[in-house]
């Protein structure tokens, strides 16, 4: 008796090893087929039926199991599935049992489909996760502004390029200082003032969800404090008025083909205005 003990847990973990050695090959098929897939190479149905019947195969020499996996075996099942969810995603991770066996007790193995292992659409879809081109139209507080934001959307990562400027925008005829004086002299306003304000960014997009994206980006603008003089010229004030690097962060809301933004924009790490738009992807 006490050397059947030791001998039943050699052969329960030794069966766990072999269970999870299955399990792990049939995730790789499952990776190679996503990625053949992703290239355009043609799946044919055998290799999934294949698969399936070898799942099938799995869940039946697991029903018979006893006891529980060791630490170390835990450790491995979860490195198979996080490797398995980098590719596909939580929601279509192949079980083989519930996350975490109760205690004592041996895994429960679920029905198996096709679903089970394979996104919808992943073997009948001959190209590429699709990626998605947008144009947002936007417009910025408390110096109004107005622009656009192209986008360039994958599975997770993507890109944009936004433009936005002052409409009516308007140039300088010389500069001044808040002191009311000029190079040559003094300016005599007439009360007038205006905010001429531009940037191009560019910049990543990453999907938090499918339908919420974050985005940053860095570029180069300026905004400009104009005083109009009794002339009816305008002079840009130099020292409340600043030029350099322009910086983005924000939200992109996806519901469809319509996208919502909201975020912000800033200037010389200053002269922050927030910014709203709406658009379509295509």
């Amino acid at each position: 008796m006490i050397f059947l003990v030791p001998a039943a847990l050699i052969a329960q973990e030794l069966k766990w090893d072999a269970a999870l050695g299955q399990y792990q090959r049939i995730c790789d098929e499952c990776i190679m087929l996503r990625i053949r897939s992703a290239s355009g190479v043609s799946i044919n149905a055998s290799e999934v039926q294949t698969l399936l019947s070898r799942l099938a195969s799995l869940r039946e020499t697991l029903q018979s199991a006893s006891g529980q996996m060791t630490p170390a075996q835990r450790l491995r099942f979860q490195s198979i599935r996080l490797r398995y969810e980098e590719v596909f995603g939580q929601s279509s991770m192949p079980r083989i049992s519930s996350l975490e066996p109760a205690p004592e007790l041996p895994f429960t193995v679920k029905a198996l489909s096709s679903n089970d292992f394979v996104p919808a659409g992943a073997i009948h879809q001959h190209k590429s996760p699709p990626a998605h081109v947008g144009m947002i139209l936007l417009a910025g507080a408390p110096d109004l502004s107005f622009g656009a934001m192209a986008t360039l959307s994958g599975l997770r990562f993507g890109g944009f390029l936004k433009a936005s400027a002052s409409i009516p925008f308007t140039s300088a005829a010389y500069d001044c200082f808040s002191d009311g004086t000029t190079p040559t002299g003094y300016i005599w306003t007439t009360g007038g003032e205006r905010i001429s304000r531009w940037a191009v960014t560019a910049g990543a997009m990453f999907a938090l969800r499918d339908f919420l994206s974050v985005y940053a980006g860095a570029g180069y603008g300026s905004r400009a404090l104009l005083w109009q003089d009794v002339s009816s010229r305008w002079a840009r004030v130099g020292d409340r008025s600043v030029s350099g690097v322009a910086a983005d962060a924000g939200l992109v809301f996806n519901f469809g083909k319509f996208s919502l933004l909201a975020g912000v924009s800033s200037l010389g790490l200053g002269a922050f205005n927030a910014e709203f738009g709406a658009g379509v992807r295509f």
